[in-house]
């Protein structure tokens, strides 16, 4: 993927978690902030295209370019292919949706089209803030346990949706 600008951050939940989250995230804050989210809206298929700026002296946050180029190793490439292709969120035909992947297309703005995806992602994490950094790994790392173990069910509330099956409440929750 070609990077030629800055990523830019915009909105209260970016700055509230760059702030909050600096302790924890202390080496390329903005960067690994920024692949976390996008790692969670992409696992769950969604999509943020712009907060509402409702305080303008919260100053959007920037990923540098060189710091992309340098420390990406084709991260984002796979990101947005694994995006694109499995994403409901945008109506494309399986074909068109190859071509983006792992063709060489410029009218795509894939940059845009990931930072949506982790402006989701960054809205899960600003709700894992706690009253202190201990209190917030902790809520991160269960956060990811339950995701990585399969075990949340927000997400695969969506799966059933999309294969129209109907599933009993009682099925999936144990009293």
């Amino acid at each position: 993927m070609e990077i030629t600008s800055d990523v830019i951050l915009k909105g209260a939940p970016w700055y509230q978690a760059t702030e909050r989250l600096s302790d924890i995230f202390a080496t390329r804050t903005n960067y690994s902030l920024f692949m976390l989210s996008a790692a969670i809206g992409i696992m769950y298929d969604q999509r943020i295209a712009v907060f509402e700026e409702d305080d303008l002296s919260q100053a959007p946050r920037y990923i540098a370019r060189n710091v992309i180029l340098t420390h990406d190793d084709g991260k984002l490439d796979i990101y947005f292919q694994s995006a694109i292709l499995s994403t409901a969120t945008v109506d494309l035909s399986e074909e068109e949706r190859l071509k983006l992947a792992f063709g060489e297309s410029k009218e795509f703005n894939k940059i845009d089209f990931l930072t949506q995806f982790a402006n989701f992602g960054v809205t899960k994490l600003v709700s894992l803030i706690g009253s202190t950094p201990l209190e917030t790994m902790d809520n991160i790392y269960n956060f990811l346990t339950t995701v990585t173990k399969d075990n949340n069910f927000m997400i695969k509330d969506n799966d059933f949706d999309l294969l129209d099956i109907e599933i009993s409440e009682d099925l999936l929750f144990d009293d």
